[in-house]
């Protein structure tokens, strides 16, 4: 099985507080490692007629360089999505495709917002059969520590405490010892 990581929303109009500024830093440094066989990063595109803008009043994230992905950041795909999550038959496929033609059983998550799009794209995976592992020391929130807690929780209730890895992450060794842990 291939080792997927998934990195959620790493844009430049989601990385402008203190704390997103230096998760910024903490997922290029992850990336750098070169410790996953794949890095699958989400990129959100905010639309005129999207629930965003009609029902939260929320208008951000439309064009560049708000939407662009962080500089820096080396993906071997970008996904782009327009909602919370990423989780479409076309994403799916992408997955089995990059894991030999094979549904991967676990999929490794950072990224931004903990709350929001990496809590439903961790919910998603494990719809769809497929363990995620948020990784948690890679993870945060534009809306602060309060809301990235919360999101940590609402993740605990609903895919299990296997789902979240709190560990720094340093080799393939180490990402093939956190998967053997949560076999299922």
């Amino acid at each position: 099985m291939k080792k997927i990581l998934i990195v959620v929303d790493m844009q430049n109009g989601f990385t402008s507080y203190k704390q997103t500024k230096e998760l910024k830093n903490k997922v290029i440094d992850l990336v750098n490692t070169k410790t996953f066989d794949y890095v699958i990063a989400t990129k959100f595109i905010n639309k005129e007629d999207s629930q965003f803008v009609k029902i939260l009043n929320w208008n951000r994230l439309k064009n560049s360089p708000e939407t662009d992905l962080i500089d820096g950041l080396n993906a071997d795909y970008v996904f782009s999505k327009n909602i919370y999550t990423c989780c479409n038959k076309e994403f799916l496929d992408l997955l089995k495709t990059v894991n030999d033609n094979a549904i991967p059983t676990h999929v490794f998550i950072c990224g931004a917002d903990t709350e929001c799009c990496v809590l439903k794209i961790a919910t998603d995976l494990f719809e769809n059969n497929i363990m995620p592992l948020v990784l948690v020391n890679y993870c945060d929130s534009n809306g602060g520590k309060e809301a990235h807690d919360a999101g940590l929780k609402v993740l605990l209730r609903m895919t299990g405490k296997d789902s979240l890895v709190n560990e720094k992450i340093t080799s393939k060794k180490q990402l093939d010892k956190i998967i053997e842990d949560r076999k299922y």
